[in-house]
């Protein structure tokens, strides 16, 4: 493939990529506790190999690493006794279906009919002896964790930290995945606040920026490769007339 095709190729993946970026943090910008995508490319080099034929057929996908945005959101009052927001930075819930576990920093929970604290998707709120089965939303949740019903513990809220913050992967929603492990905290030593919940830390107006670099990046690099084309034709006719 001529180098030319390769360049604009990796070009045009990772245009491709970012736009299907902004399109979640778009969609997702009302969400709380979203984390905004970010696609970042990677060395130049290995991203020309990862378009050549004979790479592996995904391998053109790993031209750019998506990662994710850290940056805390605002936090918004709600009054909701179990909307719950993490008032520390590197602190996630924990939510897990039984198999796997997710962490987030989206505290919209609910009890579901079972009585057992959810949130997104419906999965399992991750207590400090396990799920967190409450006697219904009429409850007060502390700065630590502690959830109390007239006066009484019923249990206590855990929250976790990644072992490698770079290692935070986007799953659906406001859900992440830490490939590298996480680690419990100790409960108080980031404070919870309950009625509030933190909102997305996505700007609509700096994705629709983002929208239109993209969109003169990728008019660019179409009108490279349609210049390159007409060139390497009117080359193939002279080449013909000889």
């Amino acid at each position: 493939m001529s180098d030319v095709f390769q360049i604009a190729a990796v070009g045009l993946l990772e245009a491709k990529q970012r736009v299907e970026a902004v399109s979640l943090n778009a969609a997702n910008a009302s969400v709380p506790g979203y984390r905004r995508h970010v696609v970042v490319g990677r060395a130049f080099d290995p991203a020309l190999v990862a378009v050549e034929p004979a790479a592996a057929p995904d391998s053109a996908t790993r031209a750019s690493a998506h990662l994710v945005d850290l940056q805390r959101g605002g936090l918004v009052t709600s009054g909701r006794n179990l909307d719950l927001a993490i008032d520390a930075n590197d602190a996630f819930f924990a939510l897990t279906d039984g198999l796997q576990t997710w962490l987030t920093r989206a505290g919209a929970f609910r009890v579901n009919d079972e009585g057992v604290l959810v949130g997104e998707g419906g999965l399992r709120v991750i207590g400090t002896q396990g799920d967190l089965r409450l006697p219904g939303s009429d409850v007060v949740v502390a700065p630590d964790g502690r959830i109390t019903h007239d006066g009484l513990v019923v249990g206590t809220v855990q929250l976790f930290s990644p072992n490698d913050r770079a290692s935070l992967q986007a799953a659906q929603g406001a859900l992440l995945v830490a490939a590298d492990g996480i680690d419990a905290i100790e409960p108080g030593d980031a404070p919870i606040r309950s009625g509030a919940l933190e909102a997305s830390n996505t700007d609509a107006g700096r994705e629709m920026l983002s929208l239109m670099a993209i969109s003169r990046q990728f008019e660019s690099l179409s009108r490279v490769l349609q210049g390159y084309d007409e060139l390497l034709g009117r080359t193939i006719q002279k080449l013909g007339g000889v």
